[in-house]
């Protein structure tokens, strides 16, 4: 992977102003302008991982996997009183893509009302039967987290990150008026389908390890995503599901969708990773009536507004 040169970065700084905790260098800011991964390896992403992971996730990790295997048609779907649903980009099996990197937004303060109810928005996964999702995951009246969904061996989020005031000063930056951080996740060893997730560290411009994972891939699905998803319930009093309420005002935006083909990074298009289920989704459909659907560079960037 190339790396940007020390005049363009300052440049780039110079005309992004942070808007989050002292120190928080806009550097994902820098990489979503730039469109370019870079590559100085770094530290560990702190996070909780094994049991206390899975207890940080709580509920939302059981509704995430019954979602994937509805997805993969392993599993029957929900009842009708809850629905699943889902927009956004998905990475191609034949584009042959082994790396993805994006920025994604963060809205540290959302809390989910309904108990049932989840929003995991962005969420990514790249093509090539990789063997981590990384999720941003909102859900249950908890706070937001940052999961290293682990599909090779233990199927769970094998790590979690609070989205806390440590989190945001050591990876988020702001893009487009949000906080966002910028994630990158890519094959290691085809032999042994080894895949590392990364985050981009805005205080020391490195690359800090997120998850690492080898073996077979258990989602059921070859393609990659990068969507908006939804577990959702309607509250009958007002006509809307019940996040329309708990989420209204707030963005959520995946910029800059790269992917990793024949060692070269390329844009994600209309082309390579086209959006589904459609390219015009209806607010209703969605059981929010204020939804606003964009996507100001097709399909590399997407935005959701609630």
């Amino acid at each position: 992977m190339r790396k940007l040169s020390t005049v363009f970065c300052a440049a780039v700084v110079a005309v992004l102003a942070p808007a989050l905790p002292a120190g928080a260098a806009p550097l994902a800011a820098v990489q979503a302008a730039a469109a370019v991964p870079m590559s100085a390896p770094g530290g560990t992403v702190p996070g909780l991982t094994g049991a206390a992971a899975k207890a940080a996730a709580g509920p939302a990790a059981d509704r995430f996997l019954e979602i994937r295997r509805a997805q993969a048609g392993r599993a029957a779907p929900r009842a009708a009183a809850q629905k699943h649903t889902f927009w956004g980009p998905e990475p191609q099996p034949a584009t042959s893509a082994d790396g993805l990197v994006v920025t994604q937004s963060v809205t540290p303060n959302l809390r989910i009302s309904n108990s049932s109810d989840v929003v995991y928005a962005p969420t990514m996964k790249p093509t090539g039967h990789s063997c981590v999702e990384v999720v941003t995951a909102y859900g249950l009246g908890q706070a937001a987290q940052v999961w290293a969904w682990d599909w090779c061996r233990s199927v769970s989020p094998a790590k979690v990150v609070p989205i806390d005031s440590a989190f945001l000063a050591n990876y988020a930056s702001t893009v487009d008026g949000h906080p966002a951080y910028t994630v990158q996740e890519v094959r290691t060893n085809t032999t042994a389908n080894s895949w590392t997730a990364s985050l981009r560290n805005v205080k020391t411009g490195a690359w800090d390890t997120l998850f690492t994972q080898s073996g077979s891939d258990q989602s059921g699905l070859a393609e990659g995503w990068d969507i908006f998803e939804l577990y959702s319930t309607r509250n009958p009093a007002t006509g809307n599901a019940y996040y329309c309420a708990d989420a209204r005002g707030a963005v959520f935006e995946s910029s800059s969708l790269r992917l990793r083909v024949a060692g070269q990074w390329v844009a994600a298009s209309a082309t390579n990773s086209p959006l589904r289920p459609t390219a015009n989704p209806r607010p209703a459909d969605y059981d929010c009536s204020t939804l606003r659907f964009e996507v100001p560079s097709p399909n590399s960037t997407w935005r959701v507004t609630v």
